[in-house]
């Protein structure tokens, strides 16, 4: 059964398109207080984080005179934002509005590579019937130092025989479209489109005040140009009653190409999900779960560890014709120490694909040190002489980890095939990784784990290596450090 916690209200949804050299499609991550979306190609310190846009789906309401769009908003009216559902696949927030008796499900998920779904639930158990204005919102971060094309800001669009508003760049560049439909055939009256900067100066177009409009080329201060598009749709809740949404945000490099990808998803978005929802029944199916008097909190972290693990396997692509460990989703790579640990946790969820992600980092690596590598076959663990580096036998202890789950299937079949890169593996280090008296060395700190660490100094050490056919000591080794 697929796990249902109180868990965090904020983490991440996988991208399966997304890799760092062939097609950086963009990391997915949540935005406060109700919305998820791309950062593309990635958050975080990659490339000095030099982001290219950041385009998020969110959600407001405007129930009587009272407005819900900033997290401040939901904070001054006492919401409650919590998260019963968060795999790798699908990500859902409940928020309790409790002065009027509402209660909000935003389930998001990708329905294609260019398409992002959320099934919106709106429950309302007050006595009477209530009018409820909806915002779908989509929130916007465009980085003009990046972009790489002719433009030099951006436009909104609203058709009125459409049920989307349109974001795109001016006079050459992406286009955005955002958009619901009611999935239960009820009454949805969408309105005219609000454009704003931020989301606090929507909520105030929300509550009637006049905001001016950005103009195309407006930039913040740190260069970047900040939009947000809500499109607005009025509904009325009977006692007791609940309505469906279906929306989607979608990208393209035209209007053509959005509009198409948006409409070709809302009508595949019931699909999409059940998908995704039986790959998440088909893993907790077998994965292991905490219950009976294990802490709370022990317990969601166990389900955050396993989807994060879901997570950072990844599709084949490039010349890694095999799923495999990315390590993590901002820039994938593969690095054998994490993909050998990470293979050994995946083992109690998922043995079948553990076997098949270690077995294929060995079968096919260019190399036998296994060097890491991008999935272009671009190598990013080069050290300043120009040698082509990979994680040593110590580090993560893959060998043992690779016992560990021979051991635990007896796969002999298994066993015969990995064994090959495993012994080329070792005798590569005791071959390349020698100085003239015997002793062993790693070319480069980042070989070591230690990664350039203050700690990694000339010593001497022992290091003991266990591996699927017995265990051996490297002597007391000299380690000979260059550092970056």
């Amino acid at each position: 059964m697929v796990p249902h916690h109180d868990f965090t209200p904020h983490g991440y949804l996988d991208n399966p398109y997304h890799s760092w050299k062939l097609n950086p499609s963009g990391v997915l991550r949540s935005l406060p207080p109700l919305g998820m979306g791309w950062h593309m190609p990635n958050l975080g310190s990659y490339v000095r984080n030099q982001f290219q846009y950041t385009a998020h789906l969110t959600l407001g309401l405007k129930i009587d005179d009272m407005v819900f769009i900033s997290p401040e908003d939901f904070r001054r009216h006492k919401c409650v934002i919590g998260s019963s559902l968060h795999t790798k696949n699908r990500f859902e927030y409940t928020c309790v509005v409790p002065t009027h008796s509402l209660t909000l499900t935003a389930r998001y998920f990708l329905v294609a590579e260019h398409a992002l779904g959320c099934v919106l639930s709106l429950k309302s158990t007050a006595r009477q019937s209530q009018p409820v204005t909806c915002y779908l919102i989509h929130c916007h971060t465009h980085n003009p130092f990046t972009s790489r094309l002719w433009e030099h800001g951006l436009y909104a669009r609203q058709e009125a025989e459409n049920s989307f508003a349109m974001l795109g760049l001016a006079s050459e560049g992406d286009v955005f479209v955002h958009g619901v439909r009611a999935a239960d055939g009820g009454p949805l009256e969408i309105g005219s489109m609000g454009y704003t900067v931020s989301l606090e100066a929507m909520a105030r177009w929300a509550d009637g005040k006049h905001v001016e409009p950005p103009h195309i080329t407006q930039q913040e201060e740190s260069g970047w140009q900040v939009r947000t598009l809500a499109l607005p749709f009025a509904l009325s809740l009977d006692s007791n009653q609940e309505r469906i949404i279906h929306a989607v945000l979608a990208r393209g490099v035209s209007p053509d190409q959005a509009i198409q990808h948006w409409e070709n998803s809302i009508e595949k978005l019931v699909l999409a999900e059940a998908v995704h929802r039986t790959d998440d029944e088909k893993f907790w199916k077998q994965a292991p779960q905490l219950s009976g008097d294990w802490p709370k909190h022990w317990q969601r972290g166990w389900v955050y560890d396993l989807e994060t693990l879901r997570m950072t396997i990844r599709p084949p692509v490039g010349v890694i014709p095999h799923p495999w460990d990315g390590m993590q989703v901002q820039a994938p790579r593969t690095v054998l120490a994490e993909a050998a640990m990470d293979a050994l946790f995946l083992s109690y969820a998922d043995p079948e694909l553990a076997a098949e992600v270690i077995l294929g980092h060995f079968e096919s690596a260019p190399h036998p040190n296994l060097p890491c590598m991008r999935e272009d076959g671009s190598y990013n663990m080069v050290a300043d002489d120009g040698q082509i580096c990979g994680t040593a036998p110590e580090w993560g202890y893959p060998l043992w980890c690779c016992h560990q789950l021979w051991l635990r299937s007896g796969n002999l079949s298994w066993l015969k095939r990995i064994y090959p890169g495993a012994a080329a593996y070792v005798r590569w280090w005791l071959d390349h990784r020698r100085d003239g008296e015997g002793w062993e060395i790693y070319e480069c700190s980042w070989e070591s784990g230690q990664d350039v660490s203050s700690r990694f100094v000339l010593s001497r050490l022992e290091v003991r290596l266990s591996s699927m056919c017995g265990q051996w000591i490297f002597r007391p080794a000299l380690l000979r450090v260059q550092r970056y």
